[in-house]
């Protein structure tokens, strides 16, 4: 090999080790700036679901002495609060690896809520899109009636 192409296949292998250093530098950065974000919104997550639990005591010492419902709310807000405080203190990895230590533990419960969950959330996306089609103003209704202000054109 001339002493011109041994160059060339040098530089050729210097550009591509730095390109693959520049790569592994942005994804590690990609990582770092989606790890940051997610925990931001784990926090976020864990303040609305402390505020739902506390509503939810609130209505547990409203209710009767006697009421089965009590008992219930109170569980239920007692359940928001740890689950509220464990994802401020493990952040969104300690949820990703508890689910998955639940998943391998019992993956029948996990599919199953899993498809529940699913089908939750696509029950409450309908009944959103429901009710955003059936307010006045909506966009893309078609009743008829031109909007407030507008007459209809003689033909």
């Amino acid at each position: 090999m001339t002493q011109a192409a041994r160059s060339g296949t040098e530089r050729a292998r210097r550009t591509a080790d730095e390109a693959r250093g520049q790569a592994r530098a942005a994804a590690t950065e990609l990582r770092g700036r989606f790890a940051a974000e997610a925990d931001a919104q784990a926090r976020g997550v864990a303040g609305a679901v402390r505020r739902w639990a506390d509503d939810i005591a609130g209505l547990a010492e409203n209710a009767p002495g006697d009421s089965p419902a009590r008992g219930l709310a109170a569980q239920a807000a007692d359940t928001g609060h740890r689950a509220a405080d464990q994802l401020d203190q493990r952040g969104v990895d300690g949820l990703m690896d508890e689910l998955r230590d639940f998943a391998r533990r019992r993956p029948a419960a996990f599919i199953g809520g899993a498809a529940l969950a699913g089908f939750a959330v696509g029950r409450l996306v309908r009944a959103g899109r429901a009710a955003s089609a059936d307010a006045p103003g909506a966009a893309g209704r078609d009743d008829g009636a031109e909007p407030e202000g507008v007459e209809r054109p003689e033909v």
